[in-house]
């Protein structure tokens, strides 16, 4: 299931505008246990980390469970991450060879986009993410 993710073409510019909160260890820490998850293929434990559009649109699309579906993703295997940038409710984590988008709930930082790879011209395809 690869998408073009063109949402984050009109996203960002508006999310660019804000500034870092103190928030990159949580921002990295819930990346990290999204990435452990994948790694060793506990899909339950990886959708739970999921936010719950991303979760509902991989279901949708998958006609599936999240965790069956989340296991015929082809998600990379997870890498050292390079950066991290907060910008208000929204983070962008990237690794060697891909890229998390996060959004923040009253609960903590949940994937928004996962798998994300640079696409020219457009901004990102990922193998999950949100509406």
């Amino acid at each position: 299931m690869r998408r073009w993710f063109m949402g984050l073409a009109l996203l960002l510019p508006m999310v660019l505008t804000g500034c870092g909160s103190g928030q990159d260890q949580a921002v990295r820490d819930s990346a990290a246990a999204f990435q452990d998850a994948v790694a060793a293929q506990d899909w339950a434990r990886a959708c739970a980390l999921l936010a719950p559009e991303t979760r509902s649109e991989l279901e949708s699309a998958a006609k599936l469970p999240c965790d069956d579906a989340l296991a015929e993703e082809d998600l990379p295997a997870p890498g050292v991450p390079d950066d991290v940038d907060v910008f208000g409710t929204m983070a962008e984590v990237r690794y060697q060879g891909e890229t998390l988008f996060l959004t923040r709930f009253a609960d903590g930082w949940r994937m928004f986009a996962a798998g994300c790879t640079p696409q020219q011209p457009k901004p990102y395809d990922c193998a999950v993410h949100g509406g």
